[in-house]
């Protein structure tokens, strides 16, 4: 590897989200509070339902008459009255047909409500949750709206002389005249803020520029949070890689300057830690990805910087899984390096031998992250788990596939990867399942390695890339893929995920799957 030559130097971090306090009431009045949230309904034909009881019911009268609030979901209204009883303000917020609502529609709701909050500028505001008492599984419904204002509280401004406006609103109180909602919205309140400050993590990696956001950079913050949440990390360097033999993930950072880096963290329960099961999450960590020799376009090359999401994502979620005390052991492996075309980089042609034995022709060296990510899966299998999980931002493929939608998902167990599924359902965190066919890999035989890392064409792209990664999984080993190139980045159509950059998708739902595992 070249010299090291010097560069930028990290900045030291800055807050890029502030969360509410929350605190709750059992009161029908707020105290100390001059806006209320009141949640309004459309009837079965779709037009504004007018509760009678609530003390805005002539307010909103009017507003139906006038035709200028419709209930859809989402839509806000707010309404002023300079110092007037019940409060100096209300902001109405429509949840569309009773019928029709689900968790994530909540969810959105709650994302409305905090950027309207925001926008008018609004100290505090009583959040009424009389409407979500009456709901089966209310709780559900109540830690669906919390998720929508935390996801919502995010924006990157790390690196502005001036930063991004910080959102207006420093309190939510949430009145709930149901006692026993009230005694259990504490615990829903921790659990929020444990969600937000993981996918906010995971959005703050993903979204760090390349210069600042090395290999060596996620290192350092990996044992910073280590400590602070009481997991084992360690960190391998290239020299201990190649002590381990791995021949491909070395192969793909020998044309950059900076040295790579494995992550390895361990989460174990304090209780019944002798039968939990061990789950390990491996996780790929391009942390710029130019293609190397076979370099990409430079259109949206800089979104390249993006390319570590995967493991940016497992990282996110084994902080809440810890956080929330899952009963299962977490092994962890974030494999970080860059891919860079320097006189050093893997060329085109070469044959490469990886940790398990196997060598590979490397035909494309843009098809990079399922090499880095072969030797630590192979490397995961030290550690005798139960079950392999991989994230990966690997194929542009699974866009053209799918869409901005879902991630897909494959692997070699179907229980396996019908639990993730499910995982991801109760988070409208959607996966869908592509085929492991073996006549996929008969695409990927060389005529001078036991395999190549592509094909000579673009067909079925995402599925050659995981049937690729799967001759690294042993025997009787549980493995499951989640391609998450499409969904990782640019998912400003969902309310909650920011309008650009990092979405921090998948975090909520591999945290669950390892508490459910």
């Amino acid at each position: 590897m070249a010299a090291s030559k010097s560069r930028p130097s990290s900045q030291s971090p800055s807050q890029n989200w502030i969360f509410p306090s929350f605190e709750v009431q059992e009161k029908a009045r707020a105290a100390g509070v001059s806006t209320d949230v009141v949640w309004v309904w459309q009837d079965a034909s779709k037009k504004v339902q007018v509760p009678a009881k609530s003390p805005y019911a002539k307010t909103l009268e009017k507003i139906r008459a006038a035709e200028g609030f419709s209930a859809r979901l989402g839509a806000t209204q707010v309404v002023r009255f300079g110092g007037q009883d019940p409060a100096e303000s209300v902001v109405f917020v429509g949840l569309r047909v009773a019928s029709d609502l689900t968790e994530d529609k909540i969810r959105q709701a709650g994302a409305a409500l905090w950027s309207r909050l925001g926008s008018e500028k609004f100290a505090s505001a009583a959040i009424h949750l009389e409407e979500f008492a009456k709901q089966p599984q209310h709780l559900l419904k109540v830690r669906a709206l919390l998720e929508g204002v935390v996801l919502s509280c995010y924006g990157f401004s790390k690196y502005k002389k001036i930063a991004d406006p910080v959102h207006a609103t420093r309190k939510l109180i949430f009145v709930a005249s149901d006692r026993a909602m009230a005694t259990h919205l504490g615990d829903e309140f921790k659990r929020a803020l444990a969600v937000g400050e993981a996918v906010n993590i995971t959005r703050d990696w993903s979204n760090e520029p390349s210069n600042f956001g090395t290999p060596e950079y996620f290192a350092s913050e990996s044992q910073k949070y280590a400590r602070k949440y009481g997991l084992k990390c360690r960190v391998l360097s290239e020299s201990d890689a190649r002590r381990e033999k791995m021949g491909l993930f070395l192969a793909v950072g020998q044309g950059s300057e900076r040295e790579g880096k494995i992550v390895v963290l361990e989460y174990t329960p304090k209780k019944n830690a002798s039968k939990a099961r061990t789950i390990a999450f491996v996780g790929k960590g391009i942390t710029f990805d130019s293609g190397g020799i076979s370099i990409k376009p430079s259109l949206r090359m800089e979104e390249m910087k993006h390319d570590m999401t995967g493991a940016a994502t497992l990282f996110g979620a084994t902080l809440l899984a810890a956080r929330l005390g899952v009963p299962n052991r977490i092994v962890t492996i974030l494999a970080f390096t860059e891919n860079m075309p320097d006189g050093m980089a893997i060329q085109p042609g070469n044959v490469v031998r990886a940790r398990n034995g196997k060598t590979v022709e490397i035909i494309n060296t843009d098809a990079e992250g399922r090499l880095i990510l072969a030797d630590v899966l192979d490397y995961a299998h030290e550690f005798k788990p139960d079950v392999i999980v991989d994230a990966a931002t690997l194929t542009g493929a699974v866009q053209v596939a799918l869409g901005k939608h879902c991630c897909g998902i494959m692997g070699n167990d179907d229980g396996l990867v019908q639990s993730l599924i499910t995982a991801g359902q109760s988070n409208h965190e959607r996966m869908w399942q592509l085929p492991m066919w073996d006549e996929y890999f008969e695409d990927l035989k060389s005529d001078s390695a036991d395999m190549k890392n592509s094909a000579n064409d673009g067909s079925g792209g995402t599925i050659r890339g995981a049937i690729f990664m799967n001759q690294f999984i042993r025997k009787g080993m549980k493995w499951a893929h989640l391609d998450i190139a499409a969904v990782a980045n640019g998912m400003g159509h969902v309310p909650y995920f920011p309008k650009k950059g990092a979405s921090g998708i998948y975090v909520r739902s591999l945290a669950q799957f390892a508490s459910e595992f």
